[in-house]
C-alpha cells in the first residue's frame, strides 16, 4: 500500500512543493488515520502549521471524542496566537480523559502566553501531582521556574531529572540549564562546575560565552580565552564577545590586541555603547586623546544615561586641563539625575584649576561623604588645602591619608615635616 504521508515528506526535503501538496491531499484520503496523525505531528515540527493543522482537524472530524488531537490543536491555536480557540479546545477535555495531562502543560503555554505567570504555575504544579515522575511534567515546570527566576525550584527540577538519566529534553541540555540557574544567583563555582560537564562538541555558541564570562569573573583568563576566539571564529558577529575579551586583553598586558578586539568589535556593531566606552577608555590609557572623545561621545549618542561613560569623559577633561568641559559634562550628567560619587571629585579640582574656590570647598566637603577611606582622594584634599594655605586642615587630610596609607613613605614624611613647623 502507497504510503502518502512519507511521500510528502520526501518531496519537502527534495523540495518539490507541489508534488508535496498533491502527496498531501492523497495522504488524507487514503492513508491509515495513525500514518495521517504521525504527519500531522512530523508537518508541526518542521513548521508547516497550516497543512499540520488541516491534517488533525481531518482526524478530529473522525474522532470528535479525541482528546490528543484537541490538545494538539490547541498548541497549533497558541501558535497562531488564537488564544480563544486555544481555550475552546483545552475546555473540551475532561480530568478524566488520558490527554488532560496534556492538556495541563498546553494550558501552561496558554497562559504564559497570557502573561499569567500565576495560572500557568498552577496548572503545572496541578500536572506534577498527577505525575509526579513523569520527566516531561518535570522538565516543563523546571522551565517555568526558570524563565520566571525561581532558580532555586528550577535547579531541583532539572537535577531530578539530571540524575534520572534525563540529560537532554527537547534539544535542553539539563546541564546547561542548571549551569545557567546557579550563574543567575550568583553561584559562579557551582555554574562552571556544571557547564564544564558538557561535552565541547555539545556546547552552543551561548553556553560557551556564559562560561568563558564566568571564567573571566573568576580571572581564569587561560580559560575563558580560547572559548571567546571559539565563538568569534564561528561568528564574528556575536559582538557580546568583543568588549569581555578586549577588557581580557587589557588584563593580560596585551593592549595591542586590545584594541584591534574593541576596533574589530565596532566595525561589526556600531550600535553598542559599552563597546564605544571601552574602546575610550583603552584610547585614554593610550594617550589618543581624541580617539577617546569621539568613543565617548559615540557611547553617550547612544546611551545618554551611561553613568560610566560621563565620569570617563569627565576624567578625561580633567587630564586635558579643559575644566569648563568638566564641568559641563558633570552638570549634563546631573541634569539627568545621573549620581557618580566621583563627580564632586573632578568637580572640585576643576574649580579650583579655575581659583574659583568657594565652589571647590563646597565640593570637597561633598565628595569626603563619599570617600572616607580613599587615600589618594585625602591626598589630593591635603594639596588643595596647601595650596590654600590651610595649614591646619592639610595636617589633618594629611593623617587621615597616612593612617589609610601606612606604607607611603613620602606622604609620611611630609607629615612629620608639617608637624614640626
Amino acid at each position: 500500500m502507497t504510503n502518502y504521508a512519507e511521500e510528502m515528506m520526501a518531496a519537502i526535503r527534495l523540495g518539490q512543493m507541489d508534488q508535496a501538496q498533491k502527496a498531501f491531499q492523497k495522504s488524507l484520503a487514503e492513508d491509515e488515520d495513525d500514518l495521517v496523525y504521525s504527519l500531522a505531528e512530523d508537518l508541526y515540527a518542521i513548521g508547516f502549521v497550516e497543512e499540520s493543522k488541516k491534517a488533525y482537524l481531518h482526524l478530529l472530524a473522525k474522532y470528535p471524542d479525541e482528546g490528543d488531537l484537541k490538545t494538539a490543536l490547541a498548541e497549533l491555536a497558541i501558535e497562531e496566537n488564537d488564544l480563544d480557540l486555544a481555550q475552546d479546545y483545552l475546555a473540551q477535555i475532561s480530568e478524566d480523559s488520558p490527554a488532560y495531562l496534556q492538556a495541563l502543560l498546553v494550558k501552561a503555554d496558554l497562559y504564559q502566553s497570557e502573561g499569567l505567570s500565576e495560572s500557568a504555575g498552577h496548572a503545572l504544579a496541578k500536572a506534577s501531582q498527577l505525575a509526579p515522575d513523569e520527566p516531561v511534567v518535570t522538565f516543563a515546570l523546571a522551565e517555568f521556574y526558570f524563565t520566571t527566576g525561581q532558580y532555586h525550584q528550577a535547579i531541583r527540577g532539572y537535577r531530578q531529572l539530571l540524575l534520572a538519566g534525563q540529560r537532554r529534553i527537547a534539544k535542553v541540555d539539563m546541564a546547561a540549564r542548571i549551569g545557567t540557574a546557579y550563574a543567575a544567583i550568583g553561584n559562579v563555582d557551582n555554574a562552571i562546575a556544571y557547564l564544564e560537564q558538557i561535552k565541547p562538541i555539545d556546547l552552543t555558541i551561548d553556553t560557551k560565552f556564559q562560561l568563558a564570562f564566568l571564567y573571566v569573573e573568576k580571572k581564569a583568563d587561560e580559560d575563558a580565552l580560547p572559548l571567546f576566539e571559539d565563538i568569534l571564529a564561528a561568528d564574528p558577529q556575536y559582538t557580546s564577545v568583543y568588549p569581555l575579551l578586549g577588557q581580557l586583553y587589557e588584563r593580560i598586558n596585551d593592549l595591542d590586541q586590545a584594541e584591534k578586539t574593541y576596533r574589530l568589535g565596532l566595525s561589526y556593531d556600531q550600535t553598542n555603547p559599552v563597546l564605544y566606552r571601552q574602546a575610550g577608555l583603552l584610547a585614554f590609557r593610550l594617550g589618543q586623546y581624541d580617539q577617546a572623545k569621539e568613543d565617548f561621545n559615540q557611547a553617550l549618542a547612544l546611551d545618554d544615561q551611561d553613568l560610566a561613560t560621563y565620569s570617563a569623559l569627565a576624567d578625561l577633561y580633567l587630564a586635558r586641563h579643559d575644566y569648563d568641559a568638566v564641568i559641563e559634562t558633570v552638570g549634563a550628567a546631573q541634569e539627568l539625575d545621573l549620581v557618580d560619587p566621583r563627580f564632586s571629585w573632578d568637580l572640585a579640582r576643576a574649580y579650583h584649576a579655575k581659583e574659583e574656590e568657594d565652589k571647590a570647598e563646597e565640593q570637597w566637603q561633598a565628595a569626603q561623604v563619599d570617600y572616607p577611606a580613599d587615600p589618594d582622594f585625602w591626598h589630593d584634599l591635603a594639596d588643595w588645602y596647601h595650596e590654600v594655605g590651610r595649614r591646619k586642615e592639610e595636617l589633618t587630610a594629611l593623617e587621615k591619608a597616612v593612617d589609610l596609607d601606612p606604607d607611603n613613605f613620602e606622604l609620611a614624611d611630609r607629615l612629620a615635616d608639617l608637624s614640626l613647623d
